[in-house]
């Protein structure tokens, strides 16, 4: 099924680097105005279709960061093939083409405040930055969507310690005189 969106979308709150650089990290930078992708990315589809030419095929995304999951949707008559992986960070969009198109953008949170989406967009901007979209802003999981392991879990202790439990996590051992 095609979701298309049935309303004018918004326009995008998007900022690019200039051009692009192969030293870069990111693009730049986008910040959506909601958690609903089909019109935050019809929106964003059409501002980079416009700003950087050419026509875009797929868009990966994380699915926590989202309330529902589309697999394509359809933007000025194009179908474009959405793509959900919980490998990839929430703060990260990768935008793919022909031609060895392909545009990493720096995702920050809907609810952000003005100015720190603003500084956000801007680092994820400059030409030769070395900034990680999880180095700009966390996007937290969707309110509507539980996520797959909480803090406390042994999974997600596993996971976010690289496979060693930290000292201060493991419980103390009773003093012996």
């Amino acid at each position: 099924m095609t979701w298309v969106c049935t309303r004018e979308p918004p326009t995008a709150r998007l900022r690019l680097a200039d051009s692009p650089s192969s030293r870069a990290m990111l693009d730049g930078g986008w910040w959506p105005t909601s958690r609903d992708p089909v019109v935050e990315l019809c929106s964003l589809v059409t501002a980079l279709t416009a700003e950087r030419g050419g026509v875009i095929e797929r868009i990966m995304l994380q699915p926590a960061a989202w309330d529902r999951h589309p697999c394509r949707i359809g933007v000025g008559g194009a179908v474009v093939r959405v793509g959900w992986f919980t490998t990839l960070a929430a703060g990260l969009v990768i935008v793919t083409g022909p031609r060895d198109l392909r545009i990493d953008l720096a995702v920050i949170a809907p609810q952000t405040s003005y100015a720190v989406a603003t500084a956000a967009m801007l680092a994820a901007s400059r030409p030769a930055n070395t900034t990680r979209a999880a180095g700009t802003v966390l996007i937290p999981p969707s309110p509507r969507r539980r996520g797959v392991a909480r803090y406390g879990d042994d999974v997600a202790v596993w996971e976010t310690e690289g496979g060693h439990v930290q000292p201060d996590r493991q419980p103390a051992a009773p003093a012996r005189i």
